[in-house]
């Protein structure tokens, strides 16, 4: 009992890892209308599936002493790596797909801003209506205080 245990306080981090997945699972779907990209529904939907795998794969490696009495170590470290890379590169996978949908969706969001206020852009600006326009060159007498 004492392997369970260990093995349960072990997928905790997995776990979380899969509630990311789903909510982002569910998020994404969602915000397909909205212009998030089909790459973020098969990311989530590949890291869920390799996440799930990997919390299966460590209840099976909890109980190795029964099922690999006859192997020796080299096909022990065989069947580990045999199952490790297909996990890992899922999760990589998954992950990379996440980073190109986040840039691919944060690209059609961008629109150009209007401008600040109306008229060309530069100086002069446009003079107020009642007021003639500011000619380049020429310079306002400076005010003097009231004496």
């Amino acid at each position: 009992m004492e392997s369970l245990s260990y093995t349960i306080i072990e997928t905790i981090p997995r776990v979380l890892l899969l509630v990311v997945g789903l909510l982002g699972l569910i998020f994404s779907i969602k915000s397909r209308a909205r212009g998030v990209s089909g790459l973020l529904v098969g990311a989530f939907a590949i890291m869920i599936v390799t996440t799930l795998a990997s919390i299966i794969w460590q209840f099976v490696v909890s109980n190795l002493s029964s099922w690999a009495d006859g192997l020796s170590a080299s096909e022990i470290r065989m069947i580990f790596m045999v199952v490790g890379i297909p996990l890992e590169v899922g999760s990589v996978l998954s992950w990379l797909l996440v980073a190109i949908g986040v840039v691919k969706s944060g690209r059609s969001l961008r629109q150009p801003a209007p401008a600040p206020y109306p008229g060309p852009a530069g100086y002069p600006m446009a003079g107020q209506p009642g007021f003639p326009a500011p000619q380049p060159g020429n310079v306002p007498p400076a005010q003097q205080p009231p004496s």
